[in-house]
């Protein structure tokens, strides 16, 4: 029987990009996004491939649509052997005290409250099931911040908490968690925070980060499917993908 895989964050970009690749090794997939028009695009796309999908809308950061689309998935396919949690966006680029509560309440729903959403309720099916792995989305931030980018940063350093108390906690119960950390892929995620990019923001980038490649969603795809695969080997780890940004 094909392996069952839910994917957050999976309309556009990392997610779609992951999505199609295991399509064509003919998982079964539910695809969890809030933008219910690409969300659908990629689900047909997946369809084209030969792969059984299904589109459920969710916000991430809602606890009712997070039980629905982990319900609809074990009606639908019987278990959850992996979650790609990876739903997530930026804001835009300031000071941290320039923030206002809003946008931080924003982020944190989905960047964090959404991560651990998803866990609460697809672990339980998991241990019912006798296990799974569950991969983390995090971020180059989660090592070390850019600058202008400290709310950002601060919830993926909070998502790789998630991810090592996972492999803390449950690898005797037979459930692991991988997290994976690009640098500035070229998908949309960021077109939010460069609203405020200016000459000032880009030269303090420029000169805190480290000179590195960014990747495409392709690529750190690939990351993804690996860490998915080699859950028991790396459950608790995360894999670096932010081509020579950071060296942990």
């Amino acid at each position: 029987m094909s392996k069952v895989v839910v994917i957050t964050g999976a309309a556009t970009g990392l997610g779609r990009a992951t999505a199609l690749k295991l399509a064509k090794e003919q998982y079964h997939l539910v695809i969890v996004d809030f933008n219910e028009e690409e969300g659908i695009k990629t689900t047909e796309l997946v369809k084209e491939l030969g792969a059984e999908a299904m589109f459920v809308k969710a916000d991430v950061s809602n606890e009712e649509d997070v039980k629905n689309y982990v319900t609809r998935a074990v009606e639908t396919f019987g278990t959850i052997n992996y979650f790609l949690n990876n739903a997530g966006i930026m804001v835009p680029f300031r000071l941290i005290h320039e923030y206002d509560v809003t946008e931080y309440d924003r982020i944190m729903n989905i960047n964090v409250k959404g991560a651990f959403l998803g866990l609460k309720y697809v672990i339980p099916v998991m241990l019912e099931n006798g296990g799974g792995t569950i991969v983390n989305t995090v971020s180059s931030n989660s090592f070390k911040p850019t600058a202008y980018n400290g709310i950002y940063a601060a919830t993926k350093h909070a998502v790789i908490g998630l991810t090592k108390s996972i492999g803390q906690d449950y690898q005797s119960k037979q459930i692991f968690a991988v997290g994976v950390a690009p640098n500035n892929m070229k998908t949309n995620i960021s077109a939010n925070a460069a609203v405020t990019l200016n000459e000032e923001i880009g030269k303090a980038i420029y000169e805190t980060t480290a000179p590195n490649i960014a990747a495409t969603a392709e690529e750190v795809a690939e990351a993804m499917i690996f860490a998915m695969k080699n859950g028991q080997l790396l459950s608790g780890a995360t894999i670096n993908c932010a081509g020579g940004q950071i060296y942990n």
